[in-house]
């Protein structure tokens, strides 16, 4: 399959870098969006020397377990560093509780990217 670079797309979420924002990359089934974040995660991770990643992709069985919401923040609040710029990534969050019960999300994070295709998932 062709991997097709959304360089437009890849561009505006650079310039919203910094902003207090929550960022949503929602599309339809298929149509890029966890490639798109994987192509900012890259991003980061090339210009930003204090960048501490925490990254979910609810897709993986790994973080089944963390599909229960206070599962989730614990493991985000676990690898927080207050000394870093921290992003948190979680794809495929249509999967979980925490996005899906509209709670707020805690404001302890600087940056948080999720993607989904469902527009129940919106807070």
């Amino acid at each position: 399959m062709k991997l097709i670079e959304r360089t437009d797309y890849l561009n505006r979420l650079i310039d919203l870098k910094g902003t207090p924002d929550i960022k949503i990359i929602t599309g339809i089934r298929r149509c890029g969006k966890s490639q798109l974040m994987a192509a900012y995660l890259e991003h980061i991770k090339r210009t930003d020397d204090k960048a501490n990643i925490i990254s979910v992709d609810f897709m993986d069985l790994e973080f089944e377990e963390l599909k229960e919401y206070h599962a989730l923040h614990n493991y985000i609040k676990a690898r927080y560093d207050a000394n870093k710029n921290n992003y948190v990534f979680i794809d495929e969050v249509q999967r979980d509780s925490f996005f899906t019960k509209n709670r707020p999300v805690p404001d302890l994070f600087s940056i948080f990217y999720r993607t989904s295709a469902h527009a129940s998932c919106y807070l």
